[in-house]
């Protein structure tokens, strides 16, 4: 197995229902263990709601698996059931691959990702960035605890409707984040993608705020955003029972 040896965060989503009625008692949990906890909102999809436990290690990904499954069963042995483990290293951490034919060699579930943070003013510019985000294989979500109050847009973008901020009077906007997949390709070609993206943005007049760039390694549920990323490559996944394993990310769970 390759160690992918570096820094690497974990991501452990948590079943919606688990937290369903009750956000205060997972938000509690993860202060008390010191861990990040995020709500994340899909723009759409199966399972648009997605509750985030995040945990940051360093070393060997073999580590970072079974750091992972400690998790897990400490989350289960509190009520809390994991929907999705999701493992990502830096982009420069080893074994990382640098062509095409080094990332068709790794196990399931490894892809570049990249994460576009921005400063919307209104839902027609979400809309906008929706659009955009859909012609390089990207879409759009949201951090449900987060909202965004700031003196215009960041970035230099525009102000909300009703005040630009350029009265020193606070405009509230809209925080989303655009998420690009790239699969079966070296990082040279995924910051190729990521800078296209990034270009076209700002031809758009939306400046990033916030970048960052990240390699899978482990990804035991992608189904989990089926019906949000459309992408064109197909998805090989860890396989789960009698699960398919070449599914893509916009294929209707019930026909799998």
């Amino acid at each position: 197995m390759r160690e992918f040896a570096g820094e690497f965060e974990t991501h452990l989503t948590v079943a919606a229902g688990s937290v369903a009625g009750d956000e205060g008692r997972i938000r509690r949990w993860a202060e008390r263990h010191r861990v990040k906890y995020t709500r994340i909102v899909l723009d759409r999809g199966a399972v648009p709601d997605q509750p985030m436990l995040t945990v940051r290690g360093r070393g060997a990904l073999s580590a970072q698996r079974a750091a992972a499954s400690a998790w897990v069963e400490r989350l289960g042995a509190e009520g809390f059931a994991v929907a999705r483990v999701k493992i990502e290293a830096t982009p420069w951490n080893a074994d990382v691959p640098r062509t095409a034919a080094e990332a068709r060699a790794l196990p399931p579930g490894c892809y570049f990702e990249h994460h576009v943070k921005l400063a919307l003013a209104d839902g027609t510019e979400v809309a906008t960035v929706r659009a955009l985000a859909e012609r390089h294989e990207a879409h759009v979500s949201r951090n449900a605890r987060r909202a965004l109050r700031a003196t215009g847009r960041a970035g230099g973008q525009r102000g909300a409707a009703g005040g630009d901020g350029s009265d020193g009077r606070p405009a509230r906007g809209h925080e989303r984040f655009v998420t690009q997949r790239c699969r079966d390709v070296g990082r040279p070609e995924a910051r190729r993608r990521l800078d296209a993206l990034l270009d076209a943005l700002a031809t758009a007049g939306f400046e990033a705020v916030e970048v960052e760039e990240e390699f899978v390694v482990h990804d035991d549920r992608p189904q989990l955003d089926a019906g949000w990323i459309r992408e064109r490559t197909r998805i090989r996944t860890v396989p789960r029972g009698e699960r398919r394993t070449d599914v893509r990310a916009d294929e209707p769970a019930d026909a799998r």
